[in-house]
């Protein structure tokens, strides 16, 4: 099955009383490239998120987003030192007392105090917490890489129907230019004849060894000039591009680098097809199948 580069997953789970929000997408690019954006106190779990998106996920350029919806044990992403806190309103209680003051000490006072209310790091999870929260959040990944490439494939899937329909239309203009061929060079030999005939009429001789070497000569010219719009070689090695172009696509796979490679050797028969023929209604068709061409490499380029 060929792949699409082109996909969007999501996923929401929930551990330890923490839901986290995942944001997997996927674009094109040439190679595979990683961008991973997660809570701080998480980072320590970057490299065997990259280890599990490497494993899944061959090319293109990827964007994964891990988002903590409510901070479970940790609100909000902070860790309040009780026993700090206690110190904090003891001291507190102290001054109001010596000061004489009678207002009560409040919540907001004490958390004044530094390193009351910090925000919470990987050094503030218990390890066996933490191990419990990278098993689940590389099993929720592995869905949510299942998720996206079941995209990237329907995507790829899309992508395999459109360039075979118009890989139809490439085999229509190879009838066409066969039905063209001989067309053309009965064409040229006419043209050419007649200027041969032309030719003896403005300069006639009685001489048969001339007329017979100027013959002779001439039929060389015309050997060079036929030779010169034989276009059977393109012909043969378009329907061959053709061929590998549709095998490459029903055989499936990772197929993007190697299409556009015979996209540009097929652009380079037309382009010779048209150059030979220099015929009008050839020339006509060649510029339509460049402009399919064009379209087929840019979809191709969403290819894996």
């Amino acid at each position: 099955m060929i792949i699409s580069m082109t996909g969007f997953a999501s996923r929401i789970f929930t551990h330890d009383d923490e839901v986290y929000k995942m944001e997997l997408k996927s674009l094109n690019h040439r190679f595979l490239d990683l961008k991973v954006r997660m809570p701080r106190d998480l980072a320590s779990l970057e490299t065997p998120v990259k280890a599990t998106l490497e494993t899944g996920i061959k090319r293109g350029s990827i964007d994964l987003w891990i988002e903590r919806q409510n901070g479970g044990k940790n609100e909000a992403g902070f860790r309040v030192d009780e026993e700090r806190a206690r110190q904090a309103h003891a001291s507190l209680e102290s001054l109001r007392s010596r000061l004489g003051l009678h207002e009560p000490v409040t919540l907001k006072e004490v958390i004044a105090f530094p390193e009351v209310v910090v925000r919470a790091g990987a050094e503030d999870r218990d390890p066996a917490r933490l191990a419990g929260l990278e098993a689940k959040l590389l099993s929720e990944l592995g869905h949510l890489i299942h998720d996206l490439t079941e995209m990237r494939k329907s995507e790829g899937a899309r992508l395999q129907d459109a360039l075979l329909d118009i890989l139809n239309g490439f085999r229509q203009s190879h009838g066409k230019f066969l039905g063209l061929r001989d067309e053309i060079r009965n064409r040229a030999r006419e043209k050419v004849k007649k200027r041969i005939e032309q030719c003896f009429e403005a300069y006639p001789t009685t001489d048969d060894r001339l007329r017979a070497l100027m013959e002779t000569r001439i039929a060389q010219e015309i050997s060079a000039v036929l030779d010169r719009l034989d276009v059977e070689e393109e012909l043969t090695r378009f329907k061959g591009h053709i061929d590998a172009i549709e095998t490459l696509l029903k055989n499936g796979g990772a197929v993007g680098k190697k299409l556009d490679f015979l996209f540009q050797e097929l652009n380079r028969e037309i382009n010779t097809l048209g150059n030979k023929s220099q015929d009008l209604g050839v020339s006509g068709e060649v510029i339509e199948l460049k402009t399919r061409i064009e379209q087929m490499r840019e979809q191709s380029l969403n290819l894996e």
